[in-house]
């Protein structure tokens, strides 16, 4: 049995996927499995670009190529995947992101000698290969749902998570009526009732050249208030302070929306709408203008 099944859910973007491959077969750690799970149709134009880069590979045994006959979204070809592993372990990765090659010796290394059945790590960033961004280092924290869900900590967890695959068994899949905020509404299951190990080591990079998959506002908002109503057992039980710091950063996702549809109008409407003070206005302003320098113009 392979110890350690590594899901890639491929849709379009097959120019990418070549480099997410190939940084599985520069892993140090080299008991794993590889899923790439075709979510593009069966027959569509990029279902055979994936299929011609597969080619590269020769059939390698390591590889197991899944082709789903219609376009079903990321959780679901990510639970294709989590059925069809025989790891001990879940990694996902995201089909134009990359492993550093220490990425899955790290983090079977950290499950293995601690209490721990999830560990995620630290990212950077590149566009037109050059970096822009390293993630913060997590400090330690006695529980981490509250600050993930007010967006106050970035677990990318699309690319950097490592969970065992009993507790995947034990909390479930992923659901698949979301298709935005996924990875978002697993952790949140999971740090329900699991500690999860944070790793100070940058070991994914995040590549951001493409930024076409980008929700309408009227999608968005529909995801979010899914997201709202399914975890109103969980943030009823909060303090209002806490509440509204997961409302708060619900408008500052809506406002970046916004901006990433490069609709300055309706950002500007959102962030009206808001209530967020004063000062949180001025520091989102200021953050997401250096963000959408960095993502489209440079």
């Amino acid at each position: 049995m392979a110890k350690v099944s590594v899901i890639i859910p491929s849709y379009k973007r097959a120019e990418y996927l070549k480099i997410s491959i190939e940084s599985v077969f520069t892993q140090t750690f080299d008991d794993w499995e590889l899923l790439i799970i075709d979510d593009n149709g069966e027959g569509t134009p990029d279902q055979l670009a994936t299929a011609k880069i597969l080619q590269r590979f020769g059939g390698n045994p390591k590889i197991n190529y899944i082709i789903h006959e219609k376009n079903k979204g990321g959780a679901a070809a990510r639970n294709t995947g989590i059925s069809a592993a025989k790891g001990d372990y879940i990694c996902f990765l995201d089909n134009d992101d990359e492993f550093y090659p220490e990425k899955l010796a790290c983090q079977i290394e950290a499950l293995q000698n601690e209490k721990y059945r999830a560990v995620v790590c630290r990212f950077d960033s590149y566009k037109n290969n050059k970096k822009v961004r390293v993630s913060p280092v997590i400090p330690p924290m006695d529980e981490m749902l509250v600050p993930f869900a007010q967006g106050k900590i970035n677990l990318a967890s699309g690319s950097t998570l490592m969970i065992e695959r009993t507790l995947l068994d034990e909390i479930g899949s992923f659901d698949e009526d979301f298709r935005r905020k996924q990875d978002v509404e697993l952790m949140i299951r999971i740090l329900e009732k699991n500690p999860v190990k944070t790793l100070n080591e940058v070991l994914v990079r995040l590549n951001i050249e493409d930024r076409t998959n980008i929700p309408s506002i009227e999608n968005f908002r529909k995801f979010q208030k899914m997201f709202q109503e399914k975890f109103e057992n969980i943030f009823s039980k909060l303090s209002a302070s806490e509440r509204n710091g997961i409302l708060q950063y619900d408008q500052i996702e809506l406002a970046k929306v916004a901006l990433w549809n490069k609709d300055p109008k309706e950002f500007l409407k959102v962030l009206a709408k808001s209530d967020l003070s004063f000062t949180q206005k001025m520091d989102l302003i200021i953050d997401l203008s250096k963000k959408f320098i960095t993502y489209f113009v440079k």
